[in-house]
């Protein structure tokens, strides 16, 4: 794991907060290309996304808070907002992203969802970027496992007369397996669970992209398609991550509730709007 890329004096390149940077430029990239062919100011989108990107990590920084309220302490008031060293839940970002995009979109005066199947098809590429960040945190790591392509992460720092900080997988295992000891130097291999869901997502981008240019039923239809397709798969990845998200009372994790919830409200939204065009034309 490399956490932190360089490191000069007090100013440091954390690996996430650059991947984060990275993906939102891409996407954007991309967005602004797309824009310019549906004849939509870039400049626009180019504003609406740098606040949009601010008001997302709020969301999944505060989903965060709520779910792991015992990592943070008002005795250290910039750990509430150190979101450069991870701490992050996707989930809160969606809907507080979406709902400011809506109002912004509104108050310009553009087309809400024409706009929408622009932008969307490249979250997933953002998204995809931030993962690889957090696997070169360290965080949203799986459990152990013996397959070929699973993943020691190492300890930290090197030295063994120092205390283990700063990699979460070495840490965990440490905590809960007896071979793994102060002077061990890898956690067990684990499912590299952040690979995965870059993968996913990429292939998400790719179908979005493909249904766009192909089917495209409704203006705005990648929004319910992007929250199946999401929500689908974040829930099956939950059955590989082994950092330990909360457990719900239907004994699912957190995570996998709010993978349901995005994929029923996707294929509700996406059922609906299709049944209620195909009322509303008239027939021949």
């Amino acid at each position: 794991m490399f956490p932190t890329l360089i490191s000069i004096g007090p100013f440091s390149v954390h690996s996430y907060g650059l991947m984060i940077a990275a993906g939102f430029i891409a996407a954007l990239y991309f967005v602004r290309r797309d824009a310019r062919k549906a004849d939509i100011d870039p400049l626009v989108l180019t504003d609406m996304a740098f606040w949009t990107l601010l008001v997302s990590i709020a969301g999944t920084r505060l989903l965060y808070i709520a779910m792991f309220p015992e990592e943070f302490s008002w005795s250290d008031p910039l750990g509430w907002i150190a979101v450069w060293q991870g701490g992050l839940v996707f989930q809160g970002g969606p809907p507080a992203g979406i709902l400011f995009c809506y109002f912004y979109l509104k108050r310009k005066k553009l087309p809400v969802w024409r706009t929408a199947d622009i932008i969307l098809p490249y979250l997933p590429l953002g998204h995809a970027l931030g993962r690889v960040g957090c696997f070169l945190n360290g965080c949203c790591y799986g459990h152990p496992s013996n397959l070929p392509w699973a993943i020691p992460f190492r300890r930290v720092p090197w030295d063994l007369t120092q205390p283990p900080v700063g990699s979460p997988p070495f840490l965990d295992h440490l905590r809960h397996f007896s071979d793994i000891h102060e002077g061990s130097r890898w956690s067990h291999p684990v499912h590299p669970t952040q690979l995965y869901e870059a993968a996913a997502l990429l292939a998400i981008m790719g179908v979005l992209l493909l249904l766009r240019k192909k089917w495209r039923p409704f203006d705005g239809f990648t929004l319910p398609a992007y929250l199946f397709l999401y929500g689908v798969w974040r829930f099956i990845n939950e059955f590989f991550r082994g950092d330990g998200n909360p457990v719900h009372a239907t004994g699912l994790t957190d995570q996998q509730v709010f993978s349901v919830l995005f994929a029923l409200v996707g294929a509700g939204l996406l059922v609906g709007i299709t049944l209620r065009r195909h009322r509303n034309t008239p027939e021949r």
